[in-house]
């Protein structure tokens, strides 16, 4: 899992500068997806935080994008909170390219992540 950590944030980290739409979709038990988030973030920095929760539910690491974003929902947009954007890397992980942009799958979530023409 560490390696795909390294590949998933060496790709990111080529984005630093460029404005990122991420679409997030909540995995059901049935694997199919619910609650779709989008946001729009200024790519600024990437890091990988490491969390030493006791929970198994909580991830014991995390994506965190940084840069000023917007949260597109159905009451309006909102700026994303702390100018932060985190993506739990929790379970079996699986990127996938997909034309300019990645897709990623964790346990719990699906991340679609493309970079806005200039």
């Amino acid at each position: 899992m560490a390696h795909t950590n390294t590949q998933l944030s060496q790709w990111l980290e080529s984005k630093v500068g460029q404005t990122l739409d991420i679409r997030k979709g909540e995995l059901t038990h049935d694997e199919e997806i619910s609650d779709l988030d989008q946001i729009a973030l200024h790519l600024h920095k990437v890091g990988i935080r490491s969390t030493n929760h006791p929970d198994d539910y909580v991830a014991r690491e995390e994506l965190v994008l940084e840069g000023e974003g917007t949260t597109f929902t159905e009451e309006g947009d909102v700026p994303l909170p702390q100018n932060a954007y985190e993506i739990p890397l929790l379970g079996d992980i699986h990127i996938h390219q997909e034309n300019a942009g990645l897709k990623i799958v964790t346990d719990r979530a699906v991340y679609t992540i493309d970079v806005q023409p200039s």
